[in-house]
């Protein structure tokens, strides 16, 4: 089921132990993925892009469970443009550009030599 994209979910899955927050971000046009995670949501933000549809969840089993068996579309690509994962209100992960972008804050030498493990050879992630 998961093809190419099958080290998103183990990503995710793995950085969601430290989150306390999750956020999906996703263009306003994409009504039918709003419609689905809005009753999901915790929080909705349509003011600080007005392109965008900004959400928050509780990191909870039933909201991860969603997140990642119900993340790709039949097209197979990522449902959000955007999916963050928050610690104490700061963003220490993000899957961006449909889940073609991975960005990472703060993570070990040892997270980051599995990272690059999980990772297509040809795929682009930064660390800072």
């Amino acid at each position: 089921m998961w093809g190419e994209f099958d080290f998103w979910r183990i990503l995710v899955e793995y950085f969601l132990e430290e989150a306390d927050c999750i956020r999906i971000d996703c263009w306003n046009e994409e009504e039918s993925i709003i419609d689905e995670i809005s009753p999901l949501s915790n929080g909705i933000d349509k003011e600080s892009n007005e392109r965008m549809t900004i959400f928050t969840f509780l990191v909870n089993e039933k909201n991860v469970e969603h997140i990642i068996y119900n993340a790709f579309d039949e097209k197979r690509r990522l449902k959000w443009f955007s999916l963050f994962l928050q610690r104490d209100g700061e963003i220490f992960f993000s899957s961006e550009h449909y889940g073609k972008e991975f960005s990472i804050t703060g993570i070990t030498k040892d997270e980051l030599k599995w990272v690059k493990g999980v990772v297509p050879r040809n795929f682009i992630f930064h660390t800072y």
